[in-house]
């Protein structure tokens, strides 16, 4: 599973609300039909660490069901209704192993976080927030004023805010810059509607904003909060298997940075990572 390369996934609804189908289709145009359970009368918010998010219209609480391996977590009643927010609303799923349960991390404009197997939500007070990314055991979050910030959160004590201070920050003309990750390299990426526009990397030695090395990686975008970007030669012929949703950077006159859109994709090889959080 883990060598497998990005896959297409969709919803698609059943009569009589029943559980919907979910639908896999590989870069051979495979396509792999499952029923996703809890899917009935649920919003899907896109998938975190493999699992996707399904908001309850009615109920307004959360199933995270992984659709591959068939698990799921379960979050209470949310106190605020996200529905009509879906573009806004960002979400990462993390394991603590010093309380050994599973963390369910919420975005919109602020922090929430739910444990699962314990009733009731836990909000982080703090200024507006753009976006947030686990990386490499913790949690990054990019505020208005483009400053970067590393969340502690207090499973067991006060949640702690770090500043970490760049040489340079992201343009401020950036337009709804988000997060991407390599697993290796964290991104931010500025989007002109659906589509990318400009990358930065985040150089950590340095610790300032650079321009990536286009020719490393392919970046995966989709419209469900959640993009990933791959090393070229993760798999074979990428390029010429799926070129229908090819895209390229429209100053990237090399044309080696490589794009693929989709409403959504599954990264299969999420069903074996875990998110652990040092804490």
């Amino acid at each position: 599973m883990a060598s497998k390369p990005p896959m297409k996934i969709s919803i698609e609804p059943r009569d009589n609300k029943e559980d919907s189908y979910c639908c896999l289709e590989d870069f051979k145009e495979r396509r792999f039909k499952t029923i996703l359970p809890h899917s009935s009368d649920r919003i899907c918010f896109g998938l975190t660490c493999g699992y996707l998010v399904l908001f309850g219209r009615e109920t307004r609480d959360f199933w995270l069901v992984n659709p591959i391996t068939k698990h799921e977590l379960h979050f209470p009643y949310y106190p605020l209704y996200v529905a009509a927010r879906i573009k806004k609303l960002r979400t990462i799923l993390v394991f603590a192993p010093s309380i050994s349960r599973w963390v369910f991390v919420l975005l919109h404009k602020k922090i929430s976080f739910s444990l699962a197997g314990i009733q009731g939500w836990h909000h982080v007070s703090s200024t507006c927030i753009r976006d947030l990314q686990y990386f490499k055991g913790k949690i990054y979050t990019l505020h208005m004023d483009f400053s970067l910030r590393e969340l502690r959160l207090g499973l067991r004590q006060k949640h702690k805010w770090i500043l970490l201070k760049t040489k340079n920050f992201p343009n401020p003309k950036l337009f709804n810059p988000q997060f991407v990750s390599s697993g290796e390299n964290l991104y931010v990426m500025s989007y002109s509607g659906f589509l990318p526009k400009r990358v930065m990397e985040l150089d950590f030695r340095e610790m300032k904003w650079v321009k990536p090395d286009k020719a490393t990686y392919a970046f995966f975008i989709g419209n469900k909060n959640y993009s990933a970007a791959f090393k070229l030669g993760s798999w074979a012929d990428l390029q010429t298997q799926h070129k229908s949703s090819e895209y390229v950077l429209g100053d990237d006159k090399s044309r080696k940075c490589m794009f693929f859109y989709e409403l959504m994709w599954y990264f299969p090889h999420d069903c074996l990572n875990v998110n652990r959080f040092d804490e």
